[in-house]
């Protein structure tokens, strides 16, 4: 009896032990699958950031790096809503680029003025901000969510840098399931720094596309662009079998008001005959400066009479303005129109073009300011 006491109690000592080591062991674990976990997001969120970092920098259109963008932060950073800003550094004022959520649209029609609410604040200082309590910060606008009636109460807020400069900030706001954290500012912070960057990039090189199509002077489209433009409309009015108009002006007595008042004041009677144009046509409707004073406008979809109503609209508009008020001058003139039609005048963009302008002429042989069509 005493034996097997003393032979089991060293016994039981020794099977005791492993099982009391054992214990911490289990326990161990917990924290190296919790490490796992944690690794895994990091390595999600690593690979979020290098697609948008690649994406965006092949994306050259400013919208669609936005819209990745945009669509990337919902995955990060789980909100009721979203939206990106852009800065008019002339205005100094903020516009809507892109807002998604709830009222998205309703907001997309507001501007914000550099210093005005936790947007305006952030433009204005180019340093981030996190808001969890709206209520309590003098910064928020409130005017926005009057007019929307959206709710906001918490504001994750970014600037857009590059090159040093504030180009728009990133908005987040109401975070779904707590508060917004550190984690979720440095989380922007890392994503916006090279999309600001990509945004830019796509900005310039619109820009620089648009000088390469554009009239210095008038901002209206180019002669290079027009027959480019009229060439693919053709294209499309002979597979859908809809007509195409083409509007040739020249404007009389240009030459007058260079001689009298110089070429300067010329430069300005070309750039407000333009905003004339733009008051007068469609929005569908694509206009261009030929050269010198003559100048072309395309109406897609239009038959010689729509074209001849436009025309007659344009002839009166310009008959009735009063031009270099602003400088202190007053300078009359007028125009003369010639119009051309697919498929009932010519067949080329080419041919358009010549047919509207020998219409034209014969407006300027005849007495000026007058329109006719080709024949």
């Amino acid at each position: 009896m005493a034996r097997g006491r003393r032979g089991s109690s060293p016994a039981g000592r020794a099977s005791a032990a492993p099982r009391a080591r054992a214990r911490p062991a289990r326990s161990a674990r917990k924290p190296a699958l919790s490490g796992r976990g944690q690794l895994k997001k990091i390595q999600e969120r690593l690979a979020i950031l290098t697609d948008i970092v690649k994406t965006a920098n092949s994306i050259l259109e400013p919208k669609k790096v936005i819209e990745l963008i945009m669509t990337k932060i919902q995955l990060l950073i789980p909100s009721e809503a979203w939206s990106i800003l852009m800065l008019d550094e002339e205005r100094q004022e903020l516009t809507f680029e892109l807002a998604l959520g709830e009222k998205g649209k309703d907001v997309s029609v507001f501007k914000v003025k550099v210093g005005e609410g936790i947007a305006g604040w952030v433009a204005e200082r180019g340093e981030p901000t996190i808001v969890n309590d709206t209520s309590k910060d003098p910064r928020f606008a409130r005017r926005f969510d009057s007019k929307t009636q959206f709710n906001t109460r918490s504001v994750l807020c970014a600037p857009l840098i590059s090159r040093g400069r504030t180009i728009g900030v990133v908005q987040v706001i109401n975070r779904i399931g707590g508060k917004f954290t550190k984690s979720d500012l440095e989380l922007l912070l890392t994503l916006v720094e090279p999309c600001a960057i990509a945004i830019e990039n796509a900005i310039l090189f619109q820009r620089t596309e648009q000088l390469t199509i554009t009239d210095d002077l008038t901002r209206l489209f180019n002669s290079r662009y027009l027959n480019l433009y009229i060439g693919r409309e053709i294209k499309r009015c002979k597979r859908h079998g809809i007509p195409l108009s083409v509007i040739f002006l020249d404007l009389d007595g240009f030459k007058g008001v260079n001689d009298a008042h110089g070429h300067l004041a010329g430069s300005r009677t070309l750039t407000e005959v333009g905003a004339i144009l733009v008051e007068a046509v469609r929005e569908s409707d694509i206009l261009a400066r030929y050269g010198g004073d003559e100048f072309v406008v395309v109406l897609p979809e239009t038959p010689p009479s729509g074209a001849l109503v436009i025309a007659e609209r344009i002839r009166r508009a310009i008959e009735c303005h009063v031009f270099l008020r602003e400088v202190g001058l007053e300078a009359r003139i007028s125009a003369s129109f010639g119009i051309a039609s697919y498929p009932d005048h010519a067949l080329t963009p080419e041919g358009l073009i010549q047919k509207a302008d020998q219409a034209m002429y014969r407006v300027k042989d005849r007495d000026k300011n007058g329109i006719e069509v080709a024949v």
